[in-house]
């Protein structure tokens, strides 16, 4: 017997209403006639709130060669397991994605060169920067050397508005005239310095680049002017 007889063979039985059995159910009268008429069938859950109410057994309403409700009930198995397996990629691919990009956040607050320079959302950008040496007192050909031991640490001016960064970089020798430096640098990565003069800054970015170094203090500022550091586009 199908289930939309057994259903309704039941029902009556009890001496209950459609609305009655759809109202145990949480389903609207409509749907439950639907069933009766074999015009749709419930999910798998349902069928057994169903299959206790009535108390019919489960093996009951099953019942029947190339029953259409168990075909249907297989499907919508089949289709959860689907679902359930593209979401779990779709989150695996999210966490993923998460866990990069917090990476490539970590390094760009930290001034990790290397993570910087894998970054694929940062590029290269152009600035000036006044390098740390007092000028010589007396005229004449004066060379500073900076030692290869350490790196000079100095604020490099990226636009005329005073956005930029602390960056550490080697300079090698340079001379009291050419103590500015233009720096190719993606994120804290500094790819290529030139050394400049004065002049040869452009006038729009000779005040940001300024005239004396003065060392970085971590309590007046912060070594990225970004308003999140960890952003880790540019």
């Amino acid at each position: 017997m199908q289930f939309a007889n057994v259903l309704r063979k039941k029902r009556k039985e009890l001496h209950l209403t459609q609305q009655q059995v759809a109202d145990q159910l949480h389903v609207t009268r409509q749907t439950l006639s639907r069933w009766e008429n074999n015009l749709s069938y419930p999910n798998l859950d349902t069928l057994v709130n169903l299959s206790e109410f009535l108390g019919i057994p489960l093996d009951i309403l099953l019942k029947g060669a190339g029953n259409p409700m168990v075909n249907k009930i297989s499907q919508d198995v089949r289709d959860k397991s689907k679902y359930k397996r593209f979401l779990l990629v779709v989150l695996a691919i999210f966490v993923l994605i998460f866990l990069w990009l917090s990476v490539l956040g970590y390094g760009r607050a930290t001034q990790n060169e290397w993570i910087d320079r894998a970054n694929p959302f940062l590029r290269i950008e152009y600035g000036y920067a006044v390098l740390p040496n007092k000028v010589p007192e007396k005229k004449g050909k004066v060379t500073i050397v900076n030692s290869n031991s350490k790196r000079v640490d100095a604020f490099v001016s990226d636009d005329p508005f005073g956005s930029g960064s602390w960056l550490k970089f080697y300079t090698g020798q340079y001379n009291a005239k050419h103590r500015w430096a233009l720096i190719a640098h993606k994120g804290s990565y500094v790819s290529n310095i030139r050394l400049v003069s004065r002049r040869q800054i452009p006038i729009v970015m000779r005040e940001q680049a300024g005239n004396q170094y003065v060392s970085y203090d971590a309590h007046a500022e912060k070594r990225i002017t970004k308003r999140f550091p960890w952003w880790p586009f540019n």
